[in-house]
Formats: C-alpha cells, sequence, structure tokens
C-alpha cells in the first residue's frame, strides 16, 4: 500500500444496512476513499450476523467503492437493554477493539459519529497517539430533553452534556452540521483553539436529479395528480399530525393534490393517523421503498414536505430529505427553526416557510406554493442550491481538506 495512503478507522454506532449508514455514511467514505483514504470501518450490528451475511455486506461493500481503495468492514453487536448499562458496555468492548484495529492496521486518523462512536475512539486515539475526528451530528444533551425522554439539569442530562463539551474542547477536529450551531459553539469555546467545519447532511445530486417516471406515476394512479411527497421516518422530531392537517387544507383548494409518504419505519402509524384525522385515503398513498428507489418516486412530485418539532437541539439539525428535495428540483414546504433550511429557502427563493401550524398559515402557504409552482426556473434553482449548500461533493472536498490538515501525509 503507497505511503501516502492516510488510514482512518471510521466509527458508528449503528448498522452498516441501516439507510443513515446507507446516506450518511457510505457515500463520504466512497468519495474520500477515491483521494487516497483507506477506511477501517467499525460498525454496530443490531441483528446477529451470520458467515453469509457477513460475505454478502463485504461483496456490497467492495462494489460500492470500486474505483476506490477498498474498505476493510469490522463489526461488534449493538446491546439495547437495559439503556445505560448496555450503552456504557458498547462503549467499553468499542473502546478495547478500536485499540486493537487501530495497533493492528496502523491506523492514523480515528474518525467517530455522534457522541456514543466518540467516546469510544477517544479513548483509544489518546492512549495512541492519534488523531481524532469528532463528527458531532446534533446536539445529543439537548435531543433527549426536548424529546421528553431526559428530564433538563437531570444526572443524565448533566453527564451527557459535560461529555459533549469535552469531547468538543479535546478533538483535533470538530464538525458539525449547521453555521447556526457553529456560532453557539464558537461563542462558548472562544478562548479554546478548536478547528470546526460546517459539513451539513449532503446528497448525491446525480442521483435525485428528475427522471421521466410515467410507468409508475399510472401504476400508483397518480399521473394526472399534483403530488406532494415526504420521505422518511415518523413520529419523534417530525410532526405528521400537522403535515396531514397542511395537506387536508391543501385538498380543500385544490382537489387534484396527492399526498405520496414514503418510510421505511411504522407505515402503519400513518395509515391510522390518516382515517383518525378524517383525511380520504384516495388522496393519500404511503409505502415503503428503498434508499435506492427515493429518487424515482421522488420525480413524481411536485414539491417535498416536513414539519420538525421546533426546539432547541433542532438548531443543529441538518435533515437528510431537505437535501434530497431540492436535488430532485423539488421546492420544499418547511416549518421555521430547523438548523439552517429557513434561511437557504428564503435567500433561493426554494420552497415556503409555514409561520404556524394552524388553518390560516396552511392555507397561505399552499396558496403560496402554488403561485412559485408556476415559476418555471425553479426545479433549476432548487438543483443548484442542492448543488450550492448540500452538494455530496462540497462534503467530500470538506472533510477531504480535514483530513490533510490532520495528517502529515500530502
Amino acid at each position: 500500500m503507497s505511503k501516502n495512503i492516510i488510514k482512518s478507522l471510521y466509527i458508528s454506532y449503528n448498522a452498516v444496512t441501516e439507510p443513515i449508514v446507507e446516506s450518511q455514511v457510505i457515500p463520504y467514505l466512497k468519495g474520500l476513499s477515491r483521494r487516497g483514504i483507506k477506511f477501517y470501518l467499525l460498525t454496530f450490528e443490531k441483528k446477529r450476523t451470520g458467515k453469509n451475511e457477513k460475505s454478502r455486506i463485504r461483496c456490497i461493500l467492495d462494489k460500492q467503492f470500486a474505483g476506490g481503495i477498498k474498505p476493510e468492514w469490522f463489526y461488534l453487536n449493538y446491546h439495547k437493554r437495559p439503556t445505560v448499562p448496555a450503552t456504557i458496555f458498547d462503549i467499553a468492548i468499542g473502546i478495547i477493539y478500536s485499540i486493537y484495529i487501530t495497533m493492528r492496521h496502523k491506523i492514523d486518523i480515528i474518525h467517530a459519529r455522534a457522541i456514543v462512536s466518540a467516546l469510544i475512539g477517544y479513548p483509544a486515539a489518546r492512549l495512541l497517539s492519534k488523531k481524532f475526528i469528532f463528527d458531532t451530528r446534533g446536539i445529543d444533551s439537548e435531543e433527549y430533553v426536548d424529546a421528553g425522554l431526559w428530564k433538563r439539569g437531570g444526572l443524565t442530562h448533566k453527564i451527557v452534556g459535560f461529555l459533549e463539551n469535552a469531547l468538543i474542547k479535546s478533538s483535533d477536529y470538530v464538525t458539525v452540521l449547521t453555521e447556526k450551531f457553529l456560532e453557539i459553539l464558537k461563542k462558548k469555546h472562544q478562548n479554546k483553539r478548536i478547528k470546526f467545519s460546517v459539513v451539513p447532511c449532503a446528497v448525491d445530486t446525480e442521483a435525485f436529479k428528475p427522471k421521466d417516471e410515467n410507468m409508475l406515476a399510472r401504476k400508483l394512479g397518480i399521473q394526472d395528480k399534483t403530488v406532494l411527497g415526504y420521505i422518511g421516518s415518523l413520529g419523534t422530531w417530525y410532526m405528521l399530525p400537522e403535515m396531514i392537517d397542511f395537506f387536508k387544507c391543501a385538498v380543500k383548494l385544490d382537489k387534484d393534490i396527492h399526498f405520496l409518504i414514503l418510510t421505511q419505519t411504522d407505515k402503519e402509524y400513518a395509515i391510522r393517523l390518516i382515517r383518525k384525522k378524517g383525511l380520504d385515503t384516495t388522496h393519500v398513498t404511503v409505502d415503503t421503498v428503498t434508499y435506492d428507489s427515493m429518487p424515482i418516486y421522488l420525480s413524481l412530485c411536485k414539491a417535498g414536505i416536513f414539519f420538525i418539532k421546533p426546539v432547541f437541539s433542532k438548531i443543529s439539525s441538518s435533515p437528510v430529505k431537505f437535501g434530497e428535495y431540492l436535488a430532485s428540483g423539488l421546492p420544499v414546504v418547511i416549518n421555521r427553526g430547523v438548523g439552517d433550511t429557513e434561511e437557504i429557502v428564503r435567500q433561493n427563493r426554494v420552497g415556503i416557510i409555514v409561520e404556524n401550524f394552524d388553518e390560516p398559515s396552511y392555507n397561505k402557504a399552499f396558496n403560496d406554493l402554488t403561485k412559485l409552482l408556476e415559476d418555471k426556473h425553479l426545479p433549476e434553482r432548487c438543483g443548484l442550491t442542492a448543488e450550492k449548500y448540500l452538494s455530496l461533493k462540497r462534503a467530500i472536498d470538506k472533510y477531504e481538506n480535514i483530513y490533510k490538515t490532520l495528517s502529515h501525509k500530502t
């Protein structure tokens, strides 16, 4: 192997086949592997992985990294209950295994995604005098409070908050998802020499470019409809009840509108909620599709929507679906208070901001959307906005700069 190759241990506390890894880990590593970085990927698998499954996953990874340096994949079993002891156990085993991988393969840099992975990777990096990248992905201590799972000021909240701050102060490089969160961290740590970079959740803009999918539209019976699309998880942060309320208002204003919900989580939850809200199911399609199929289904839509709880922790949030909608040429309907999304939408005229979660605001937003859709340059502007702020190439460029900054190898 060339002496100029940088070796990185990348740690994710997710399973290698989870959608978040498929969309927000593998594409980055694949791009970086083509720029001289060899990855040793450590994941935590939620299902027992047999010999055949391991071979299948390694084969898939080899194909995905074609044209780059092939990665090596390692995994540990994820333990769920009891929550805190199980996580502490995973961290302890993860530290030991990370030390082994780092020593065995002469790793240069340890790169950890989110706080649990950082608590695994940081001790290994410091014990072995390796550079460490903390990919924050948000404010975990605040997210759990905002989700109602932890009590603000409680012991767990305080401990995790302390650990997050300690990791930020001690890491060799810290990446965050939004400019707004970066401003908060710079004020908080203004006397510390911390290297920061903003790398929002990126999208492969080529993969999500609009396609002609008349056959699929006919199959779903929506070829003559104005389709409003939602993709991704349901519940917790994502305000599906409010999105359905918005759509109910839209149906009153336009009988030809259709709501397309694509999720890999709880399809039945969406169907139950639609019925409970009294929305005619002929106006809605709820389906489960693979991540690879998302671009095809988005090509059926005229706009994308997401409402996210506008709580403090969401200042640090960069929704993956935001970039996927824009890259597909779709304007967005969103609420305020979510990362940098509002500023991007307003500055580039690529969507509508819902001011309040009530009928007058929904009616105004839908009427504004109808007018916006008359702009023949809108799809192109959406695509260009995705390229400017959220493209995978832009993210890979930023990560490459971080790796080169931390490595003595050029």
